[in-house]
């Protein structure tokens, strides 16, 4: 049987998988939601919809459609039942049978991953390897026993940002990382925190230049609900308040849905808001920029200093000054969870 190996970025915010399949890289994400049993929900044909079973019997809903949220900003996220189920729906999602020997990596945010002094968090680290080796049962119905979602036979742990160093400097999985010639820096704009990690042409982390600010796209959501509502209004939409799921669409499409009305009739609209998007940002993005300048005061000093994240295009307007610069890249959300794929291949 071949092992398939699955690399999972699964922070507060969205889970994103990175796996390989036919020749290249494919990438999905997930919102990191979780209920309890009792939000239970059940397919048209009949069966529950994503209930998973931890190894302590409690039964747990993944769905972003959930009415009471469990929480999970807790500092031992990465123990957690409620992150390895998340982690679980992931293999599923990406076609891991329960047969499946997998290999599994996930990440730590560089804050958790290495400790005050600079050394590696070792305990941390290995409970999550150890939790992750846990099996987690998916629930079909009521009458069958849950099944096993997948064989992990291997559970690594990588540190978030470093890995998307590795997305930049390794082509293809299983290729070794193109040389440096001068430092690089990684700025991770996450759910919860942005962290930035620079590391000298030796791949060593300088943790003197390198720091973790709590400030992530979490903290964009009260104010973009303030300001899409206003908007909204002075746009005469009847629209009474800014829920959960309308952000969610809003942040990922950058458009606002809503009905209008032809003859009556209710019509599926959608409303461009990408300037309301940036408004609500331009607070959290100048704290993050004073916290980079603090730690990067200069960017001529680097090769690259890349920017990635959930927050890289989300925000990338609100980083236009610095894209002027030769050494600064934008690259996508799924940096991390490619990076964690091409490092542990090297």
């Amino acid at each position: 049987m071949k092992t398939k190996r699955r690399a999972i970025d699964n922070g507060y915010n969205h889970h994103k998988v990175a796996w390989v399949e036919d020749g290249k890289i494919k990438t999905i994400k997930y919102p990191a939601i979780l209920g309890s049993s009792t939000e239970a929900m059940t397919e048209l044909g009949g069966g529950y919809a994503n209930m998973y079973e931890s190894t302590s019997g409690e039964r747990f809903v993944v769905d972003e459609h959930v009415s009471n949220r469990i929480s999970l900003r807790t500092g031992d996220y990465g123990l957690t039942e409620g992150n390895r189920v998340l982690v679980n729906h992931g293999l599923r999602e990406t076609g891991i049978k329960p047969d499946d020997e997998v290999m599994l990596v996930t990440s730590l945010p560089v804050r958790d991953f290495f400790s005050s002094d600079g050394s590696r968090n070792e305990d941390l680290i290995a409970g999550q390897k150890e939790s992750m080796m846990k099996p987690v049962k998916v629930v079909l119905n009521n009458t069958d026993d849950p099944v096993r979602v997948a064989n992990i036979v291997r559970s690594d742990v990588v540190s978030e940002a470093v890995a998307a160093a590795f997305d930049f400097l390794v082509d293809n999985v299983g290729e070794s990382a193109k040389p440096l010639h001068a430092p690089l820096a990684v700025l991770d704009f996450g759910g919860s925190t942005f962290d930035v990690v620079t590391l000298t042409k030796d791949l060593r982390i300088r943790h003197a230049s390198s720091g973790t600010l709590k400030r992530g796209t979490m903290d964009i959501i009260e104010p973009l609900k303030r300001l899409l509502l206003k908007h909204a209004q002075e746009m005469k939409i009847k629209v009474s308040e800014i829920p959960d799921w309308m952000i969610n669409q809003v942040m990922a499409t950058g458009k606002m849905p809503y009905f209008s009305y032809e003859d009556g009739k209710p019509k599926n609209t959608e409303m461009p808001v990408n300037d309301v998007i940036e408004a609500a940002a331009a607070e959290t993005v100048s704290e993050i920029k004073a916290f980079v300048k603090q730690k990067i005061a200069n960017f001529s000093e680097y090769q690259a200093v890349l920017l990635v994240g959930g927050g890289s295009l989300l925000c990338r307007k609100l980083f236009r000054d610095w894209e002027e610069l030769p050494q600064f890249i934008v690259m996508d959300e799924f940096a991390n969870a490619r990076g964690m794929l091409k490092l542990v291949s090297i």
